[in-house]
């Protein structure tokens, strides 16, 4: 391969380099927890392969030796193939990190239909050119059809924009902005490429954009809670659904602080968020890393433990106690109650995030009543 053909990959190269370095850091980190991970995995990978097949489809392109023929020739056909298939993943993760319904994806084959269109245009080729050709010179040329998988292919990328904003009123104006945008630049890329010949871009431009959905849709603003530093409410949310997708047993705790307002109230904010930052770090010294604790609202902490633990309310509020008594480094917190609820949950098919969130916030009212006579909030009185 000369140089100057080696300088026309750059970007391919340099793009793959960082899709190697992502997926190392999604595989080791562990930032996702729920199906959306799978997607996001497959999404990385296919990435890399059209970027490695795109840079093999162009640098035997004009090499007229058997085995360059042959390899020009696959290499296109892998090219042809992969293209719907990596538009359909990016439908599938927009539409799951919308929906976050399985199922839904199922009823809809992943949206492979531009695959199997593509497919079914290369069994056609094979008889009738219509996909692409390569002439006597091993050069590469468009076929007739060949825009209609194209066309199949750009409308999948422009559904994710009709989707997000179909639900505008459930996900963020900065989600619909870069779904938009992930969408548009590659197709405009596209474009471009297909009148000006020898420019390789597209796929380089979507691993850019994969690298950009990861920290803008799985990372920033979404994963910690700003003041302690723990799990946000969104991210344990997503952590529960991935144990309930992966059937595994896990066991939920609920605590709720009792005597916070009167902290505020004699102390001041400053103090009560003080108090929150250093319950925090008590927590994190019971539950350890391996488990899963996160603020998610107010004065209320949800702990998700990725193991069978049947001990109840005293045997946990017996932990807080004495490492609170222990901690000894802010004395404030040893004026804070517990309320808590604790249930184990053992996947089946009535499962959801929301049966799990109310079965322990309704357990933990119960012991808030016990413990300090209240009654329960108008909004928990639908069984009574």
């Amino acid at each position: 391969m000369s140089i100057e053909k080696m300088y026309m990959f750059d970007n391919n190269i340099f793009a793959l380099f960082l899709l190697s370095i992502l997926l190392i850091v999604v595989i080791v980190k562990k930032d996702i927890y729920d199906y959306s991970r799978k997607l996001f995995y497959r999404m990385i990978i296919i990435n890399m392969i059209l970027l490695v097949v795109e840079v093999f489809a162009w640098a035997f392109d004009g090499i007229t030796t058997t085995e360059a023929v042959i390899t020009n020739y696959v290499f296109n056909i892998l090219l042809i193939l992969f293209e719907p298939i990596m538009a359909s993943m990016w439908l599938s993760y927009v539409d799951y990190k919308i929906n976050g319904s399985i199922e839904r994806l199922k009823k809809r084959m992943f949206y492979l239909h531009a695959s199997v269109f593509s497919g079914i245009l290369l069994i056609i080729n094979i008889f009738t050119p219509v996909a692409f050709t390569i002439d006597d010179n091993n050069v590469y040329h468009r076929g007739s059809l060949l825009w209609l998988s194209l066309v199949f292919v750009f409308g999948l990328v422009l559904y994710t924009i009709v989707l997000a904003i179909q639900n505008r009123k459930t996900i963020s104006d900065r989600m619909i902005f870069f779904i938009a945008a992930f969408a548009l630049l590659p197709v405009l890329v596209s474009f471009i490429q297909l009148f000006v010949y020898g420019l390789i871009l597209t796929w380089a431009v979507v691993a850019l954009g994969v690298v950009f959905a990861y920290y803008l849709l799985e990372i920033a603003g979404n994963s910690v809670d700003y003041l302690t530093g723990l799990s946000s409410r969104r991210k344990i949310e997503e952590i529960i659904t991935g144990c309930i997708e992966n059937k595994e047993v896990f066991t939920v705790i609920m605590i709720d602080l009792e005597n916070f307002k009167t902290i505020n109230d004699k102390y001041g904010h400053k103090k009560g968020d003080e108090t929150l930052i250093h319950f925090s770090k008590v927590l994190l010294k019971i539950f350890g890393k391996s488990n899963f604790v996160s603020r998610i609202g107010g004065d209320e902490f949800l702990i998700v433990l990725r193991d069978s633990r049947t001990q109840g309310n005293e045997y946990f509020r017996e932990l807080l106690l004495n490492e609170v008594t222990a901690y000894g480094t802010f004395d404030l917190l040893k004026q804070i109650g517990y309320s808590i609820g604790v249930k184990e949950f053992a996947t089946d098919s009535n499962l959801t995030i929301d049966t799990i969130l109310d079965d322990v916030d309704k357990l933990m009212y119960e012991d808030k009543s016990k413990n300090k006579n209240l009654k329960r909030r108008s909004t928990d009185l639908i069984d009574k």
